[in-house]
């Protein structure tokens, strides 16, 4: 018997097949013998010895099954010669001509037993027959037992080789099988040392999820403090500039304001500067508001059509201050030919204020020198300077986010590193290019480019509607219904290439539609608000979304209006226009800067008017108890007692509750955190074919993000 493990081939399986086979047989003949025992006991007379032998024969087959196990090749010799010699000795005890026809099914044992045994085995038989016959013993049927004996042989013979056959096969097979089956066992093997690692993978993945997720969570977090932060700083910022800004403008458009007071050519001259440098500081910090509550992973540009001349004009003399007091002459070379070019002023204004500011502060004899001029297909800017030049091994690192050329202690020059960064930034959103070449002891060139006009994205007004002028470009042209600006110019700066057409409200918008023939009509409503009914039946596509809107707060507070800061004295005839008569202001604000500016535009344009001042809600609502005003202007913020609850405690007196209000607010939207958080609905007469939901889903996978939880 072969053991499991060892290497199967034919001999080893021949060899099972006759342990097998063998034990199988002898437990046949054992059996067989006992029953014709048996059976001869009915004969008569009865053969006493031949009796005898079998049972004899039939016991010492059981005692050859034995011996098999431990000498199988012995045993099956033994077996096979012991069956030729019963048979022959059962012939001499029982002389009938049928018994050596019984060599049939011996000739077929031996061949299963033992190779190459059966021919001479079988021919010994016949010749030990033929001489029993020819003794008289028995008549043997010699010829018919001579043919059958050749015809056993032969299917024998045939039916051997076919198993032999089948053994090899199955010997083949099973060598496959076994070999296949280690080649399995290794790969397991080789996959349980694989797994190990992915399983400590798999934990090291699941870990980094939580971390991740934890990360993402902590990130929001980080961002939502960041725009409170923004938007609390952009407030503070805002107020004492808008009271600068509005005074100043005050001083300079309407200086008879003050009296008889007369004010020097060089005084209004400052003035004009302070106002001027206070606005474009004011843009400044918008664009600030805005990134605080909208969310955008870069900034966005307004373009404008621009006269250059102009605006390089005052933005030279917006910067010459700079260089006064100062060794140092500043030269201005502006080509007298310049084109209308379509730029965002505040940022090249920012840009070239930059440049120039780090030149002056670079420099400390010789001369900066501003230049612009017209080339081919762009408008070239630069800034030259005589200072102390930058090393070239760093001229690639200047324009990194807070790298300084000088990192020591004791540098002269003061500043965080940004604003080359943000400058080259600003110039590559114009599709420009800004390069600098210098040289150390010598000074250094900046210079940057910006292409000549290309279509613009403007904002307009809406005039009335009964005007029969066109826009320009209808099949670029959107409509958008708010009655505040802001929601215009912010649309305007986050969309390229489209122009907008803003009106107040959607009554007006089938005239206009009618009138301009807009490519679709984007309505800002509150969140969570169905589309109106005016609008499902429209000809062009409709975009519900909820911005951040003067115009929503108004609606949600149940006012009149919102003015945003700085107050001006046209916002304030605006205003008033829609009353009738108006004799009473209370002006409610904690900072009493912002409280006199506001007097002083109502004492601008209504000087009859009585304005009454409070600096709290609680002092408000005291003065509106003993005297209530006509109108009252009314801050959100307020330290004792903000506005939102000043409204709620006039609307539940009824004494109060008829008094209408004004907002003042220096941060024109004061939403929670997720009040911030924008809705979108698109809706189009007769629905979107299937190609233009695919083109809107493939834009929105590219803009959408998780909120960081899974």
């Amino acid at each position: 018997m072969t053991s499991a493990g060892a290497p199967f081939n034919y001999r080893h399986m021949l060899l099972d097949f006759r342990a097998d086979i063998f034990q199988r047989i002898t437990i046949v003949i054992a059996f067989f013998c006992l029953l014709a025992a048996y059976t001869l006991i009915f004969m008569n007379p009865l053969p006493h010895q031949l009796v005898f032998f079998l049972y004899m024969f039939s016991c010492f087959t059981f005692m050859i099954r034995q011996l098999a196990r431990r000498y199988l090749n012995i045993a099956r010799y033994i077996f096979l010669v012991s069956l030729y010699a019963a048979l022959g000795i059962s012939m001499i005890w029982l002389p009938v001509g049928w018994l050596p026809f019984l060599i049939f099914p011996i000739v077929f044992i031996g061949e299963l037993l033992v190779s190459y045994a059966s021919i001479p085995l079988a021919v010994l038989f016949f010749g030990y027959t033929t001489l029993l016959g020819y003794a008289g013993h028995a008549d043997y049927p010699l010829q018919p037992l001579a043919l059958f004996l050749c015809l056993m042989i032969t299917i024998t013979n045939r039916g051997i080789q076919a198993i032999n056959i089948l053994l090899v096969w199955y010997s083949s097979m099973y060598q496959q099988s076994h070999d296949l089956l280690g080649e399995v066992r290794l790969r397991r093997a080789e996959l349980v040392q694989t797994l190990k690692p992915l399983e400590t993978a798999y934990d090291t993945q699941r870990r980094l999820q939580i971390q991740l997720m934890h990360a993402r969570q902590q990130a929001d977090e980080a961002r939502r403090m960041k725009e409170r932060f923004v938007s609390n700083i952009s407030h503070e910022l805002r107020t004492p500039l808008n009271i600068i800004l509005g005074f100043t403008e005050i001083m300079h458009v309407t200086p008879e304001v003050y009296g008889d007071l007369s004010f020097p050519s060089k005084l209004q001259r400052d003035i004009y500067q302070i106002h001027r440098n206070s606005r474009h500081l004011l843009e400044m910090i918008d664009d600030v508001l805005d990134l605080s509550h909208i969310e955008i992973s870069q900034f966005s540009l307004s373009f404008e059509r621009t006269d250059l001349k102009q605006f390089l004009s005052d933005t030279v003399e917006m910067v010459s201050n700079l260089f006064r007091n100062k060794s140092i002459e500043f030269k201005v070379k502006i080509a007298e030919q310049l084109p209308y070019i379509e730029i965002d002023r505040t940022r090249i204004r920012q840009v070239i204020i930059n440049l120039l500011n780090n030149a002056q502060r670079f420099t400390t004899t010789g001369s900066v020198t501003f230049s612009v001029e017209c080339q081919e297909n762009y408008v070239v800017f630069e800034v030259a300077d005589t200072g102390s030049g930058i090393p070239t091994d760093k001229l690639h690192l200047i324009f990194e986010e807070f790298y300084q050329v000088d990192y020591s202690l004791s540098r002269a020059h003061g500043g965080a590193g940004l604003g080359l960064a943000i400058t080259r930034r600003f110039v590559e959103a114009h599709n420009g290019k800004l390069n600098v070449v210098s040289q150390v002891g010598k000074g250094s060139v900046f210079t940057f480019t910006l292409p000549l006009p290309k279509e613009t994205t403007e904002v307009w007004r809406e005039p009335p509607v009964s005007a029969p002028t066109k826009v320009a470009n209808p099949d670029s042209l959107w409509l958008v219904v708010d009655a505040d600006p802001h929601v215009g110019r912010l649309i305007t700066r986050h969309t390229q290439g489209r122009r907008v057409l803003q009106i107040e409200n959607d009554a007006l918008i089938p005239e206009a539609i009618r009138q301009h023939s807009p490519q679709g009509v984007i309505v800002n409503n509150p969140p969570n608000q169905p589309l109106p009914f005016n609008l499902v039946d429209l000809p062009v596509p409709v975009i519900v979304c909820s911005l951040p809107s003067t115009t929503q707060m108004v609606r949600k507070l149940g006012v009149d209006g919102c003015l945003a800061k700085p107050v001006r004295p046209h916002q304030i005839v605006e205003q008033f226009q829609r009353y009738d008569s108006l004799c009473t202001i209370l002006v409610v604000d904690d900072d009493l800067g912002v409280v006199q500016l506001v007097q002083r535009c109502i004492e601008t344009q209504y000087p009859e008017m009585q304005v009454q001042r409070a600096y709290g809600g609680v002092q408000a609502l005291e003065i509106m108890r003993s005297a209530p005003p006509d109108l009252v202007l009314l801050d959100l913020v307020m330290p004792d007692m903000s506005g939102f609850q000043v409204i709620e405690a006039m609307k539940s007196d009824p004494h109060m509750a008829c008094i209408p209000v004004i907002l003042l607010t220096a941060t024109k939207y004061i939403y929670s955190d997720e009040e911030t958080r924008a809705e979108m609905l698109i809706n189009q007469s007769g629905g979107l074919r299937p190609m233009g939901v695919l083109k809107l889903i493939d834009t929105l996978m590219g803009t959408l993000e998780t909120n960081g939880t899974l």
